[in-house]
Parts: C-alpha cells; structure tokens; sequence
C-alpha cells in the first residue's frame, strides 16, 4: 500500500464495505466470499489498514505532546488486537457484499479464476495499475480542466467577453 494514498484508501475501502454490505446470505456462501476475499487479493489490501489508523493518532497526540510517545507506543501495543478484530470485522461484511450479489457457483468460479496463473499475476499486478490509474487520471483531470478554462475564454472571447 502507498503510504501518501494510504488514509484515502482506508477511508474508502470503509466505505465501500458499508454500502455493500446488505442482504443476508448462507453461510456456505459466507465462507466461499470470504475465501473469495483472501484469494483475490482484497483482504490483504487492508492489512495495513490498523496500523495506520494508529500510526495516524499517535502522530496528532504526538503533534501537542510530544512526551506521550512511549506511553502510547505501549497503548497501541495493547489496542492492536481489538482493532485487529475490527478488520477482520470489515472483511466479513466484504464478503457479505460479495454473497449478497454472486450465487455460490459464480462465487467459486470467481475463486478458481483467482487461483490460476492469471489470476494470481492480476492481483500482484492490480495495486501498481492501481496507483497508475489514479496517477493518470490526476494529470488527465488537472489538463483537461486547463483546457476546459482556455477554450471557454476563447468562446466568450469571440463574443466581446475578456476573461
């Protein structure tokens, strides 16, 4: 996980996971989502996710007292199972997600999919395309909104309009 996207992936993939979350499901299916899950490679894009919230107030704690640093390095020591619990908490409503909108038999084709040679090369490679989706899409946005502003003043140019 890149660190500077980190808090913005966390906070979606939260909210992504409370809007699935819905219809209830067997818990044959549960099982199967959840597998789906692990093997596609979306469990393990929150393994990262309680350190950072933790990591994340220490700073703001740290920020105005700095003295407090060793008090809450043994603080987050003792939270990091609870809040552990809470991510594994997420994943299963992830799968819920999944068992909510795939029968078990597209479930477990879903699965086999992600345990091929294929599969496996589109999890490893997903977070790098990932991350130059996004970075492609920023530059895109940042032209495409100067463009917008250059050919609108032209337009209204024409028109008697200096902008």
């Amino acid at each position: 996980m890149i660190l500077s996207l980190a808090p913005r992936r966390a906070a979606s993939a939260v909210l992504f996971a409370a809007v699935m979350a819905c219809a209830p499901a067997s818990a044959a299916d549960l099982k199967l989502a959840r597998q789906v899950v692990e093997v596609s490679g979306a469990a393990s894009s929150f393994k990262d996710i309680v350190p950072i919230f933790l990591d994340e107030a220490k700073r703001t704690f740290v920020r105005t007292n700095p003295e407090l640093s060793g008090d809450l390095d043994q603080a987050i020591k003792t939270l990091t199972p609870e809040f552990e619990q809470r991510r594994e908490q997420l994943l299963d409503e992830i799968a819920r997600a999944y068992a909510a909108r795939f029968s078990e038999q597209e479930l477990m084709e879903i699965k086999t999919f992600y345990e091929t040679p294929t599969g496996a090369k589109l999890v490893k490679a997903l977070p790098g395309i990932l991350q130059e989706s996004y970075d492609k899409t920023n530059a895109w946005s940042r032209q495409m909104s100067q463009d917008v502003v250059t050919r609108l003043r032209e337009e209204l140019k024409k028109k008697g309009h200096d902008l």
